[in-house]
């Protein structure tokens, strides 16, 4: 099965930090990792954001370059609004990034691997890698 890597996940990587490293090397031997378009913005905003903006930028489209992109699309809406609906019914709220990271990951057939599980954990049917 493939793997959405989320944006937590890929700042430690650009940070070098050793367990990210050493968790996509040995993913990246027997799965497809992937990342979405959310994801992709949250690393933009953060090198636009930071005081090495060149540098950060030019770190983030070449990880980007490693990954498979992920996008939306109407189902992946459609479903991030079933979501959203499901969730408020049981009075949970997710922000609004994290509910289409979701929801693209859940239509995808993909899993999600986070240190943000607990942003994740009540969305019915989304698999996070372990």
């Amino acid at each position: 099965m493939a793997i959405v890597v989320d944006t937590d996940i890929l700042i430690d990587l650009l940070r070098e930090k050793e367990y990210a490293v050493l968790k996509i090397e040995e993913l990246e031997k027997k799965q497809e990792l992937a990342t979405t378009d959310i994801n992709a913005f949250e690393l933009y905003f953060g090198a636009y954001n930071s005081s090495k903006k060149e540098r950060n930028i030019v770190s983030a489209k070449g990880l980007l370059k490693t990954l498979i992109l992920l996008h939306t699309n109407e189902d992946i809406m459609e479903t991030a609004g079933r979501i959203f609906s499901e969730m408020r019914a049981k009075g949970k709220m997710i922000e609004i990034r994290d509910l289409l990271i979701a929801a693209i990951t859940l239509q995808n057939g993909y899993k999600l691997l986070t240190n943000n599980r607990d942003h994740f954990i009540w969305i019915d049917g989304l698999a996070l890698y372990e």
